[in-house]
């Protein structure tokens, strides 16, 4: 006697998402599928909810092999990416069970269920270790090597293309299948793998971003807008390409993670073009995702805490990705405080404000005001050339419609924050816009510290560039030297952090950066 259990499948598929998130019991299911409507949901899913299937299998049988055991199967060996934003990577017991739990189905199934099924089931162990690579970031600086499929000397590349291989063996294996009863099963594991092959692709395109970033660390001027129209590119192009419910995690993940990246991106050009809204908006994006991301991580730690109970004693990290973001997070937040300091001040006491800049990873505003003191500067100042720009209003928020006239003679060059006083030192300013243009050659090498002393005012300037249109201003009462290094290195230091290319050279795992 045939058991047939007849599901609304958009419920089944929530309960076996719940199963998977919360349990590592396997919840034994029947599914079957009435042949008239089974081609029409695998080839398109977006009838889902108006399906209400029964899927035939071998033998008129199939019990959990069928739909539920393979959609956990799939979600737990290759769980590094598919609820990346629910579950924490580790080197021990997370990635352990993912393969042990492969090898347990290889040996449960045997040769009943087919090589397409035993094909599967390999690449999917792959892909659970590459995910892991992946999300440590492992792969950054390696060279192309020709060791074991997983060697550390591999570059992602040759990985994620001998698992597209694979997963076109799947798919090549099930068009030369023979019809039958079992053909339907069948059809969904080549339609997932087709799937998987464009999410390999989308992969490597996002480790290929990767590498480049990792390179840009060197560099003192970053095109973020650039690298920002690569991740909306990635995204387009394999927005719908893995959609199927049963990799519903593969595409929220995958879309999580090149939001955030790109949000951070399109906040350092906002913030390089002091567009302040805009920046605000886009660092308010990526720290929604990321604290979202941060809380579902902590829960799944709690829970791996309850069911090994004393036998996992080790606190286990998230991935490096994922803390690498968060820290390019931190730096753009500590540099949108600084560039927009008075427009946010006005929010808030000056104690109040001073304590907030304290927490912050880089506290610029403190550590100009710690340098005053210390060597009696008269005034430090960020100055901001806003020539050729057709936007500019001034400080913090204005209203899109609303009318300026364009800025003439010397306000055009802003002071984004000037200090101790918070005002510009109007005295010393037509000095500091002629330096700004007589040195501009120097100063747009970004690594030169500009020296000047002017005799009828009896005041030293030392200039620096932090990044295009911005300029780090120190003006003294009196002769100074030029070889004075603790000014140099106060200024290269200001300016190095400002210009935020070393969390680059983090990406790479160990890198001090």
């Amino acid at each position: 006697m045939k058991h047939l259990l007849l599901l609304n499948l958009p419920v089944f598929f929530a309960a076996i998402s719940n199963v998977l998130l919360t349990t590592n019991t396997l919840t034994e299911m029947t599914v079957v599928a009435r042949p008239e409507c089974s081609t029409r949901y695998y080839r398109d899913d977006r009838e889902i909810n108006e399906q209400l299937c029964v899927v035939q299998l071998k033998h008129g049988l199939y019990t959990a092999l069928s739909r539920s055991k393979f959609t956990r199967l799939l979600t737990f060996s290759s769980h590094f990416l598919f609820s990346n934003h629910r579950r924490h990577l580790s080197d021990g017991p997370t990635s352990t069970r993912a393969k042990d739990y492969v090898e347990k189905e290889k040996d449960g199934s045997g040769k009943s269920t087919g090589g397409m099924w035993a094909a599967l089931l390999a690449a999917l162990a792959h892909l659970a270790a590459a995910e892991k690579a992946y999300h440590h970031l492992t792969f950054l600086g390696q060279k192309m090597g020709s060791q074991s499929f997983f060697s550390r000397k591999d570059s992602i590349r040759t990985i994620y293309s001998s698992l597209n291989n694979e997963l076109k063996k799947v798919i090549t294996g099930g068009r030369h299948a023979q019809p039958g009863s079992a053909s339907y099963l069948e059809d969904l594991l080549q339609h997932l793998s087709e799937q998987l092959c464009h999410f390999t692709q989308a992969r490597t395109e996002m480790a290929d971003l990767y590498e480049k970033m990792y390179l840009l660390g060197s560099q003192k001027n970053i095109n973020s807008e650039e690298l920002v129209a690569t991740l909306e590119a990635v995204l387009h192009k394999y927005s719908s390409k893995f959609h199927h419910p049963i990799l519903g995690r593969v595409e929220e993940g995958f879309q999580t993670e090149v939001d955030v990246v790109t949000q951070l991106l399109r906040c350092q050009a906002q913030v390089s073009e002091w567009h302040f809204l805009p920046a605000l908006l886009s660092l308010h994006s990526a720290n929604t995702k990321l604290v979202a991301w941060g809380q579902l991580l902590q829960r799944q730690k709690e829970t791996r805490k309850n069911l090994f109970g004393g036998q996992s004693q080790k606190t286990v990290q998230p991935p490096h990705l994922y803390v690498w973001l968060q820290r390019f997070h931190g730096t753009l937040l500590a540099k949108f405080s600084f560039y927009f300091h008075e427009a946010l001040s006005r929010q808030t006491t000056s104690a109040d404000m001073r304590t907030l800049t304290a927490r912050t990873v880089t506290d610029y505003y403190g550590k100009i005001c710690a340098f005053i003191r210390k060597y009696d500067a008269s005034n430090v100042s960020l100055v901001f050339d806003n020539r050729g720009s057709e936007s500019f209003q001034g400080h913090g928020y204005h209203h899109p419609h609303s009318y300026r006239e364009a800025p003439k003679g010397v306000e055009q060059f802003p002071a984004v924050v000037s200090l101790p006083s918070g005002e510009r030192p109007l005295t010393h300013w037509p000095n500091v816009i002629m330096m700004m243009g007589d040195r501009a050659a120097e100063l747009n090498t970004l690594d030169k510290v500009v020296h000047f002393f002017d005799d009828k005012v009896q005041s030293t300037y030392y200039l620096t560039r932090p990044e295009m249109h911005f300029t780090l201003v120190v003006i003294f009462e009196g002769r100074k030297s030029e070889k004075d290094l603790h000014i140099a290195a106060f200024l290269q230091e200001i300016s190095g952090l400002l210009r935020n290319s070393k969390p680059f050279s983090t990406l790479k795992p160990g890198s001090k950066g």
